[in-house]
Formats: structure tokens, C-alpha cells, sequence
């Protein structure tokens, strides 16, 4: 048992040399923050075709896999097909650029004019693009979305007959604070600048959770989508719960893995009290308020009745309104039975309609690549040296105490501990 205190003495000791250096290095870092912001690097939007990734990774294990005569056989195939389509993507072009010279027709009347044909009155014109099914998959979610964004209006920019269906595929990854949102808003801004009528969106969401501004602004950033007529689908491979919830009820169709924990709709308030030990240390702490419920539960003075009961009728206040917004987007969804604060994995999921489909998101890209131009859309921002140090400092840290409590773990279960 004295090795134990003394290897948690030891622990304590390290972490707090390491908190210390973070602090320091923390407070050199703020004093020039100023004039560093000056001369900071601007993010910027990167774009990867993801067509092309798969097609590459497939010819690597093509090429590992198949003998030589093989590989070149379809190495030839893929040449020819690279030429057809650099064919196709130039007569496009020229069909666009002939319908412009025609004053803006659209691309399939341009099309009828190369042809040298004309157009019967009365005769029905092809539609000026193609629609993905998926724009109306969440129809009854739209009805009823008015409640919580505005109507959706008709996307500024159309497609020509000529011009392949796009996805943008989004990723978002959120933490308590929802700080992912700050990405997610510029990804989303570029996109809809880009995206024409039957185009998709897709975002992976992945969190379990955290501040209700801040999912709730993340959630307003995906409406933005729905709001434009551009399909919204949202993927969740491991878990969307809570606030991670709420941002894929917006979605038209929301995708799981078949253990993916989805749901958790329900509000949580947590606050730690030291109270009683500043007290039995003769340490008074004043809170100073005006108004009756500026502070309700406080994490140094001495709480009341009062307050709790007021924390407690807000907490239920969000919870109604987390259930308003997700029976805007998913009215099909029985909110008495599901919005208990209790999550379930992908297949109980879909059973209580809060999942459309099973399905990875690895799966559901792969397929969209063989009808669609699929693009994976990032917002990057690059960190200066102090944040990059900062980080690696951070991680450090962190394995250094999981190592050491793992190894205690290790040695508490061989019963060296009496």
C-alpha cells in the first residue's frame, strides 16, 4: 500500500511540473497574441476528389494482386476511359459555352439547336437537370421544419442537362464545446456557393454531445442546407448522441452503422460543490448577484432549495425544446418513448425511426462514386508553432498518466496491492 502513495505522490508531482510548463508557456503565448494575429495565416478550403482516392486505392490492390498481363490489360481500359471522359467533359463545355452564346438558354435547348432540329409547340422541354432522390426523402420533415428555420426556398443556382451529380461530403467531429461548428460554418458557406439543384450533402457526424448553443448553432449551420432545396443526408459511424442528435435530425435521410449509439435526447446539468470544505476551512466565498435567479447553483457557495427548482425548470424548458426541433425534422419519430435521455445502437435506432438506414458511411460514399462526382470539403487552419508545441505537450501528458494508470491497473489485478 506505501508503494501506492508514493507512485500516486510521484504522479501528482509530474503532473503538475507538466501543468505548470503548459501555464508558462501558455502565458508567453497570450502576451504576443496581439501582434501574432496580425501576421496569423488565413485558413483555407481543401478539396479532395474522391472518385479519384478510391479508383488509385483500387488499382494499388489491383496491381499487388493480378498478374502483370492482367494489370496492363486494365491499365489500357482505364486509359480509354480517362480519354472518353475528357471527350464528354469537352463537349459539355462546348454545349455550355454554345448556350451562352444563344443568350443563357438552357443547356438541353442549346443541345436541340446543335442537333438543328427545333422544338414542336406544346412538346414537353426536359426537366434542366437531374434530381436526387434523396432531396425529397425528408419531405415530412421539411412540413413541419418551419417551426424552426425558415421555408425552404429554391437553390439560386441550376444544373445543366450536361452536368454530373455532385456530392460534398462534410466532417464533423464535436467535443463538448462544439468547437468543430466554427469549421463546419465556412465548409457549409463554400458548399452552397458551389452546390446546384439535385446536388447532396453529406456529413459524418461523430459526437456525443455538449453545450446546447453550440450544438443548436451546429444544427442551425446543417438547416442552412435543407434551406437552400439541397439534400442533406447524415452519416454517423460510431455516435451521434444528444447534441450529435440533434444536428443529424435536421437531415432528409440519417445513416448508421449498425452499432452506431444514436439518440440520448435529453439535457444534463452538472456542478460541483466545495462548499462545505471552504467551510470547515474557514474560507468564506461571496457571490454577488442582482436579479433572483442571476445564479441558480454555484460551485463555491452554499446552495438552496430555490435554485435547484429553478435549475430544473430550465433544464426541462430545453428538453421541450430539443423534442419541438427534432418533431420539426423527424415527426415520425414516438418522442414519448424516445426522448428519455437514453440512447440505443443502430438497429434498436432504426426500429424507433430515429435512423433511416444501416449502412457505414464508407459504403454509402463507395456506391455514391459510381453514379456522382463525390468531394470531400475541409476547412484547415493553420496552427502556429506555439499551438503545434502546445498540443504535442498536451499529448504527452496524456499518455504519460494513461500508461502509468494503466500499469497500475495491471499490477492492482496480479494482486501486488495489500
Amino acid at each position: 500500500m506505501e508503494f501506492l502513495f508514493d507512485y500516486l505522490a510521484f504522479l501528482a508531482k509530474t503532473a503538475t511540473v507538466v501543468a505548470a510548463a503548459v501555464v508558462v508557456i501558455s502565458a508567453a503565448a497570450a502576451a504576443g497574441a496581439h501582434r501574432a494575429m496580425r501576421s496569423r495565416p488565413t485558413g483555407h478550403i481543401e478539396v479532395v476528389a474522391l472518385n479519384e482516392r478510391l479508383q488509385d486505392m483500387r488499382r494499388a490492390v489491383d496491381e499487388a494482386a493480378l498478374p502483370p498481363a492482367v494489370v496492363k490489360k486494365r491499365r489500357r481500359q482505364d486509359a480509354k476511359q480517362r480519354k472518353r471522359h475528357r471527350k464528354e467533359e469537352a463537349r459539355r463545355e462546348r454545349q455550355l459555352a454554345k448556350a451562352r452564346d444563344d443568350g443563357g438558354k438552357p443547356a438541353a435547348e442549346a443541345q436541340t439547336a446543335e442537333g438543328g432540329g427545333e422544338t414542336e409547340p406544346g412538346s414537353e422541354q426536359p426537366e434542366a437537370g437531374p434530381r436526387s432522390e434523396g432531396a425529397g426523402a425528408g419531405a415530412e420533415g421539411a412540413e413541419g421544419a418551419s417551426a424552426a428555420v425558415a421555408p425552404a426556398q429554391e437553390s439560386e443556382r441550376q444544373p445543366s442537362s450536361g452536368e454530373a451529380r455532385r456530392v460534398f461530403v462534410l466532417n464533423f467531429n464535436g467535443d463538448i464545446a462544439a468547437s468543430a461548428v466554427d469549421a463546419l460554418r465556412l465548409e457549409i458557406s463554400a458548399v452552397l456557393g458551389a452546390a446546384n439543384d439535385g446536388d447532396e450533402v453529406v456529413v459524418r457526424v461523430e459526437s456525443a454531445g455538449g453545450t446546447v448553443h453550440g450544438y443548436g448553432l451546429g444544427a442551425s449551420q446543417l438547416a442552412r442546407v435543407r434551406g437552400r432545396g439541397i439534400a442533406l443526408t447524415v452519416a454517423v459511424d460510431k455516435v451521434a448522441a444528444s447534441g450529435g442528435y440533434l444536428m443529424a435530425a435536421v437531415a432528409d435521410r440519417i445513416l448508421a452503422a449498425p452499432f452506431a449509439v444514436i439518440g440520448s435526447i435529453g439535457v444534463l446539468a452538472q456542478v460541483p460543490n466545495v462548499h462545505r470544505l471552504l467551510k470547515k476551512h474557514d474560507v468564506d466565498v461571496e457571490v454577488l448577484t442582482a436579479g433572483r435567479f442571476k445564479r441558480t447553483l454555484d460551485v463555491f457557495g452554499e446552495n438552496t432549495e430555490e435554485g435547484r427548482e429553478k435549475l430544473r425548470q430550465e433544464l426541462e424548458d430545453v428538453h421541450a425544446l430539443f423534442q419541438e426541433y427534432v418533431a420539426a425534422w423527424r415527426p415520425k419519430v414516438d418522442l414519448e418513448k424516445v426522448a428519455t435521455g437514453e440512447a440505443w445502437y443502430g438497429q434498436r435506432a432504426l426500429d424507433h425511426a430515429l435512423v433511416d438506414e444501416l449502412v457505414t458511411s464508407d459504403e454509402y460514399l463507395a456506391r455514391a462514386c459510381d453514379g456522382a462526382d463525390v468531394f470531400e470539403v475541409t476547412w484547415t487552419q493553420p496552427k502556429r508553432p506555439i499551438e503545434r508545441l502546445l498540443g504535442q505537450a498536451a499529448e504527452a501528458a496524456g499518455g504519460t498518466l494513461a500508461r502509468a494508470l494503466a500499469a497500475l491497473l495491471e499490477r492492482a489485478t496480479k494482486g501486488g496491492f495489500r
